[in-house]
């Protein structure tokens, strides 16, 4: 008999979100060499098999429930891996474009490309069981089980980690009230909230577009050594965007509002094991930058900077626990009703755009296929004008960011000039 988890809060939200948008997560990596297709095969199974999340599948809800469920099988539904020698862009574009079946495991579409420069392995996750953590967590495990190394898997129980009240909710009313106040000051900030202007988009065209660039050793030491006292990378990142969406709206002769809002998802997970557990821990803050900020990069980097170390400090991130599990006693059906609510209130409390970044990280070599050169990452973008959405991901000491424009809107030309746009302000070159 399959094990049964009750779907989380943040869960249940990100699964109604995708009756709007497609909800996937791209992680993928590069290797030197050439992996060997079954021997990759089982490495995956392996790995479906160590995480329970990523062989889930939703129970169907009962009309009157308050709650679905993941029904943990001990194997995966139907665990396919698309093989072609097709061009990565092309195969990229369509992976991510597609929706994993919550309704049967895994909860991913993966993709094994050929390519003379070293193969490309790339995932599709959906967002209600897997964050980028939990991406980047899986594609070890996958590298481990290739090469035939150890996977030791940290972390509390399942059940336990994903208890998100215990982890993140609010304890006190002194937790209380910087949350509140986070909330009230993005709902003044976004009255008017900046709107990336679409070019060469197609309304009858679904699905994404992403473009990739890689920031080199030499430019990234660069922004490193040029970000202001206590800025990080990721706070020079965000405020490139938020000058880069301004640039681009000028350039097109589009409205500019008072604010850049760019949603910054924050991993939930605790110090002891932020690294581990497949699961869905992606809550978000709002970085509202306003649009009277200087448009010199280091600048506009202190604003951010200083907004987000405030966040930091007070447990902010915490909030869209204590907002979701107010909800749990409506009946499912009735909760998946309400995104249709969102393009109600897009203008006003769904931001600019949102960038996210994994990290610098260390994935291991996959044995003779070689080791890993390269990792893409992006999320989804989160409502039909949140476009495009930013994912950096840092291996050795390059950086690969990756735009992902929604069809709609934008054309892939257009997202990659908005890239080139992105590397001239974050290099200043």
């Amino acid at each position: 008999m399959a094990q049964t988890l009750t779907v989380t809060s943040l869960d249940e939200a990100f699964i109604n979100l995708a009756s709007k948008v497609i909800m996937s997560v791209q992680f993928e990596v590069r290797v030197s060499g050439s992996l060997d297709e079954e021997r990759l095969r089982g490495a995956l199974r392996q790995a479906v098999e160590t995480h329970p999340l990523a062989r889930a599948r939703l129970a169907p809800p009962r009309l009157a429930s308050t709650r679905v469920t993941w029904e943990i099988a001990d194997t995966a539904d139907h665990l396919a891996l698309e093989v072609t020698d097709e061009p990565v862009g092309l195969v990229r574009d369509r992976l991510q474009s597609r929706v994993p079946d919550l309704a049967r495991s895994p909860l991913f579409h993966v993709a094994l490309v050929r390519d003379p420069g070293g193969d490309y392995l790339m995932f599709n996750f959906h967002h209600a069981g897997f964050d980028g953590m939990g991406a980047v967590r899986f594609m070890t495990s996958v590298a481990r089980a290739y090469s035939g190394v150890e996977d030791i898997v940290g972390g509390p129980p399942i059940e336990q980690a994903r208890d998100l009240r215990a982890i993140a909710g609010a304890r006190s009313i002194s937790d209380v009230i910087p949350r509140a106040q986070k909330l009230a000051q993005d709902t003044l900030e976004r009255r008017r909230v900046t709107r990336v202007a679409s070019d060469g988009g197609d309304p009858a065209e679904p699905g994404y577009t992403l473009a990739g660039v890689t920031l080199t050793a030499e430019q990234t030491a660069g922004i490193v050594a040029s970000k202001p006292e206590g800025a990080t990378i990721n706070d020079v990142a965000l405020a490139a965007q938020a000058l880069t969406v301004l640039r681009w709206n000028e350039a097109h002769g589009e409205r500019i509002g008072d604010s850049v809002s760019i949603m910054m998802p924050v991993n939930l997970r605790p110090a002891e094991w932020s690294t581990e557990v497949i699961s869905n821990y992606a809550s978000f803050l709002a970085i509202v930058v306003p649009t009277s900020v200087s448009r010199d990069l280091a600048e506009a980097t202190k604003v951010v900077r200083d907004r987000t170390k405030k966040l930091k400090e007070n447990g902010a991130a915490g909030w869209i626990v204590d907002v979701l599990d107010r909800g749990n006693l409506l009946p499912v059906l009735i909760k998946r009703n309400l995104a249709g609510m969102l393009p109600l209130v897009q203008h006003q409390f769904i931001e600019t755009t949102v960038l996210s970044n994994v990290g610098r990280m260390n994935i291991p070599s996959f044995g003779d296929a070689g080791d890993v050169t390269e990792v893409w990452f992006s999320p989804p973008c989160f409502g039909d004008l949140m476009s495009p959405g930013v994912g950096l991901a840092g291996v050795g000491k390059e950086l690969f960011v990756t735009f992902r424009g929604i069809r709609q809107y934008l054309s892939s030309d257009a997202v990659q000039r908005f890239a080139d746009m992105y590397v001239e302000t974050i290099t200043g070159r």
